[in-house]
């Protein structure tokens, strides 16, 4: 449509034109830094699952070495008052990180563990550390998100205000010598697959 404005004569909706071009330009970057967000979130979410699978390893290499100690190898943890490493694995983030907390902290009070355990031990709980602030970090970013589209979706109202004033200028404009500036802005959408069909121009993309 602003393309077409570009070789259309818009004197009498000048104003109109203007005003949609500008929310125009808001919400294309408005929605960009939606886009560029999400992006950081997608990504700090790829770090909280890399993280987790480190606190898995970590706790499966503390199993082995509390085995070789002498504890049970079905649940190397039951001394402890904790679940196996794989019902460990299994816990939402933050339980899995207390869970971890807790076991480390009741491994570390017995003196009955090799320096290897104890070593096996520090570095879980690193682990679990190192997932608390994955998580964090996913929290601030989904944050930065909603807050981001909440930006966004304010100024797609004015975009569709804009938009309509627009319209309603360009179809009035018949009445003062610019008859095809309403076929000429307001183009029927092209033909498209029943997937992505809908009302082209009607509606700023969102994501």
């Amino acid at each position: 449509m602003l393309a077409a404005a570009r070789v259309a004569d818009t004197r009498s909706v000048k104003e109109r034109l203007a005003r949609f071009a500008r929310e125009h330009r808001r919400y294309v970057a408005a929605q960009r830094n939606v886009t560029a967000i999400a992006r950081q979130l997608r990504a700090a979410r790829a770090r909280l699952s890399a993280s987790d699978a480190a606190q898995d390893d970590a706790l499966e290499a503390l199993a082995r070495e509390l085995v070789a100690d002498g504890h049970r190898r079905r649940n190397p943890f039951a001394a402890f008052g904790a679940p196996s490493p794989s019902k460990l694995a299994r816990l939402p983030f933050a339980a899995g990180v207390e869970a971890v907390h807790r076991l480390v902290g009741a491994i570390e009070r017995t003196t009955a563990i090799s320096a290897t355990t104890s070593q096996a031990a520090r570095a879980a709980d690193a682990a679990a550390r190192a997932v608390e602030q994955a998580m964090v970090r996913v929290e601030q970013v989904e944050a930065r998100v909603r807050a981001a589209r909440q930006t966004r979706d304010a100024i797609g109202r004015a975009w569709h205000t804009a938009y309509a004033a627009l319209r309603r200028g360009s179809r009035a404009a018949s009445d003062e010598g610019a008859p095809e500036l309403h076929a000429m802005l307001f183009q029927p959408p092209r033909r498209v697959s029943a997937k992505g069909r809908g009302r082209a121009g009607a509606a700023p993309l969102t994501t």
